[in-house]
């Protein structure tokens, strides 16, 4: 259940809205390395109606204990019947509140990080302080220079000289009641859900953009200078690299053509740790450019055994007809918080290799009808446990997040269940499990209990089948 705050104070609960904790249309936007935002319309009944204070009231909202988003309102408008359409940012939006003075650096990424934030932090109020996290993102020499002589916003400032040169994520979380803002390589963890099509996957988008692919690179380091001190240019992988000053992914190169791009690394000054760089970043070329639209169901709602999918997670996708079987790296999501089922999910290839993690922490894939197998294994042809298996079948169909899922899971099954009736209807002593205390039950009761128990029992096959491939 999603719930809302401002300062502390309750705004939203589902189970409240006719007590003045009601909202319409409560959406939630997050992302990597982006402010996101929240918006929701206040109903004049609403009990924070005239207590939020624009750029000064800290929304927070939550997936039951899980803090989703935490920002601030920076606008309302009041409409024809006077309710408010509140509009707020994420809490990285707190960095460009503070301003970075001239400056001139040279040392390590976690000192420059450290120096950004301790400067943010003496400009502005408490709330929207960070105490300085997590920073794993390094450099190969474990040494940079960066300089400005303007006066930047700090947000991006932190932008230009770490994430565009170092890549990486801020990650702005809480713990123990403090917040705190980390610079990391990995955002989220793998999570153990599986996004699968007939089962959880809704609907799904595929956009390539065109623009961001590049398939040969030309990798530039540092300012070099001959022995007299006079400009040399910069330092080019030539010398470790048969002589030339690029490299190029073949398999990307017949699909796309020869496109070029030149990236620079002013603080690189090896000329193998330039081909490391460039290389890594070549095998993004194609993988970066590639994201997928989702609408899926979160299992979680379902079996809490079943982690949520969260911002930074990578995530598998299966999709048979879209012959996809990824990880995917979780970019963006769109909650709807009244209805569960249109969030979407923007999902980027991941850039690193999903192998190792594959063997360690992927688990058993979690699907609608997890939750019942156990029943299903022990149901028998006896009236009593084929009544029982009926009423758990019908109580998955009720559960089933959406008219599509349904469809898709079970109309298939229903249909050859339905064939397979009319085929055993008339042989002997076949219809035994159809039995009830009483006697044989009609026909239309048999061919209805037939066609639930048949699918359910169909998909239970499925289950077992996904888990013994280690799916």
């Amino acid at each position: 259940m999603y719930t809302i705050y401002a300062d502390g104070k309750l705004v939203y609960a589902p189970s409240l809205s006719n007590e003045g904790y009601g909202i319409v249309n409560p959406k939630v936007d997050v992302e990597l390395n982006k402010a996101g935002s929240a918006e929701f319309i206040l109903p004049t009944n609403n009990v924070m109606y005239d207590s939020l204070t624009k750029l000064k009231s800290i929304i927070t909202v939550y997936d039951e204990d899980d803090e989703i988003f935490r920002g601030r309102v920076t606008h309302d408008e009041k409409d024809f019947y006077n309710q408010k359409d509140v509009y707020c940012e994420g809490e990285l939006s707190f960095l460009v509140d503070s301003i970075v003075r001239p400056y001139s650096y040279q040392g390590g990424v976690k000192a420059l990080f450290s120096q950004f934030l301790n400067n943010h932090n003496s400009q502005v109020d408490s709330e929207k302080q960070f105490q300085i996290g997590t920073v794993n993102v390094t450099d190969p020499n474990d040494y940079i220079t960066r300089e400005s002589s303007d006066y930047p916003k700090s947000l991006d400032e932190m932008n230009a000289k770490l994430v565009n040169l170092l890549g990486g994520y801020f990650r702005p979380r809480l713990e123990k009641g403090d917040r705190y803002l980390d610079y990391v390589t990995d955002y989220g963890s793998v999570s153990d859900q599986v996004i699968e099509f007939g089962t959880n996957l809704l609907d799904l988008t595929e956009y390539i953009s065109a623009e961001d692919i590049f398939t040969v690179l030309i990798p530039l380091g540092a300012e070099q200078e001959d022995g007299e001190g006079n400009s040399a240019g910069r330092l080019t992988i030539a010398s470790v690299n048969n002589g030339k000053d690029y490299i190029e992914d073949a398999a990307a190169v017949s699909l796309f053509g020869r496109i070029w791009k030149v990236q620079k690394w002013d603080d690189v000054t090896a000329a193998g740790n330039l081909l490391t760089k460039g290389t890594e970043l070549l095998q993004s070329g194609i993988e970066m450019a590639v994201s997928l639209s989702i609408k899926a169901f979160d299992m979680h709602l379902l079996n809490v055994d079943t982690s949520r999918i969260k911002l930074g997670d990578q995530v598998r996708v299966v999709s048979l007809p879209h012959k996809l079987d990824k990880y995917f790296l979780c970019s963006k999501i769109s909650y709807d918080l009244v209805n569960p089922e249109n969030t979407v999910y923007t999902l980027g290839l991941t850039f690193a290799s999903m192998t190792d993690k594959m063997v360690t922490q992927q688990k058993t894939t979690q699907n609608t009808v997890s939750v019942i197998q156990s029943a299903a294994k022990s149901a028998g042809n006896s009236a009593q446990k084929a009544n029982e298996t009926v009423r758990q079948v019908e109580r998955v169909i009720e559960q089933m997040p959406s008219e599509y899922v349904k469809s898709s899971t079970f109309e298939t099954y229903k249909q050859e269940a339905g064939a397979a009736y009319a085929l055993k209807k008339d042989i002997p002593g076949k219809m035994s499990d159809l039995e009830n205390d009483s006697g044989f039950i009609t026909e239309g009761q048999a061919k209805e209990n037939f066609v639930k128990t048949s699918t359910f029992k169909e998909l239970v096959k499925r289950v077992e089948t996904l888990e013994g491939s280690g799916t």
